[in-house]
């Protein structure tokens, strides 16, 4: 065994983190050595992701992000357990399983969303898991994932299908996403007037500093909008990767709910004209999830690892039902999802 050290993150020098991020962060380090004060929600709740030293460098870490849930009337802390890595040459010394079991001593209720390799670790400390989750994908433009063929006939193609779903919404009003920046106040106002409801379902508590940390603070709020229709409200993240336009429906939540399938065939009309090439959701709640699937037709459905753990027996069961409000903005569903291939 190693000689090593686990301190809080807020302890680790910058560049000590960054050169660990580099190696098993490729895609996002960047944003993550600069942006993991929010990212992490930096001591929220006293919470703070913990990071493993072995020779005056970063070998692996345990992320984290602070939260709370709501079981019944009960308002509980909790976290997400997130950026779980350890360095390749590294692996296999058990350091996987010292790190989750000094996370799991942080607080004592933990949920995650996870491959599953992290699954089986988890497990093997009691975790209870389900895939009752849903992750929702439909691609407008094929083509993007199928550059090899003939660009001149998949052209031709592409056009075909999307004046095909076109004509699906041809009685669908298109509605505009407004930018979050400079209409937040709106969607601030009508987040307070939501009325919350007593559930034995557990549930995430979103309340309006999880609202402003979420949004408002993000580093790249400039590409987050939100529509609204009919007192129906949808928060999305537009962004291109890849040279892949994407639209992701991070949260919505209604005031009226006899009108919030038509706030997502009005998303999806506006992604067909707007030259969305893939529109994205995932949900766990059971009637939301109809809701998208209705617009997202010929979907690409992947079931998603939900597991949870808890010191208290009682909540520990409840847990194994998983999060009945949870969504795209929870977690690091976002932005895991902008490096994965869903064709």
């Amino acid at each position: 065994m190693i000689d090593y050290n686990i301190i809080s993150i807020s302890k680790v020098k910058i560049d000590q983190l960054s050169e660990f991020y580099k190696k098993v962060f490729k895609s996002r380090y960047k944003t993550l050595t600069n942006h993991w004060k929010w990212w992490y929600r930096s001591n929220y709740l006293g919470c703070e992701p913990i990071i493993l030293i072995s020779n005056n460098k970063v070998v692996g870490q345990a992320g984290l992000i602070p939260t709370k849930i709501q079981i019944e009337k009960e308002i509980l802390p909790a976290i997400w357990f997130i950026d779980f890595a350890v360095l390749p040459e590294y692996q296999g010394l058990g350091l996987g399983k010292i790190l989750t079991k000094e996370w799991m001593n942080i607080c004592p209720n933990q949920i995650t969303f996870c491959n599953d390799h992290s699954l089986s670790i988890f497990k093997k400390f009691g975790w209870s898991a389900n895939n009752y989750t849903k992750r929702l994908a439909r691609p407008i433009n094929p083509i993007k994932w199928v550059p090899f063929f003939n660009r001149f006939k998949l052209n031709i193609f592409s056009s075909v299908y999307k004046n095909l779903l076109k004509k699906k919404f041809d009685e669908i009003n298109q509605i505009n996403p407004y930018p979050i920046k400079k209409n937040y106040k709106i969607l601030f106002d009508s987040f307070k007037k939501k009325q919350k409801q007593n559930t034995i379902f557990p549930e995430i508590y979103r309340d309006e500093d999880w609202l402003n940390w979420r949004l408002m603070d993000c580093p790249f709020n400039r590409n987050i909008y939100f529509f609204e229709y009919k007192e129906n409200f949808a928060i999305v993240h537009i962004v291109t990767t890849a040279n892949v336009k994407r639209l992701h429906i991070l949260y919505s939540y209604y005031l009226n709910d006899s009108d919030e399938e038509s706030l997502f065939s009005s998303i999806f009309k506006w992604a067909l004209y707007n030259s969305i090439d893939l529109v994205w959701a995932n949900s766990n709640n059971k009637e939301l999830i109809k809701k998208i699937e209705k617009a997202l037709t010929n979907r690409f459905t992947k079931l998603m690892n939900f597991a949870s753990w808890s010191a208290d027996k009682k909540i520990h069961e409840k847990l194994q039902t998983g999060l009945v409000n949870s969504q795209g903005i929870d977690s690091d569903n976002d932005i895991i999802s902008l490096d994965e291939n869903y064709l």
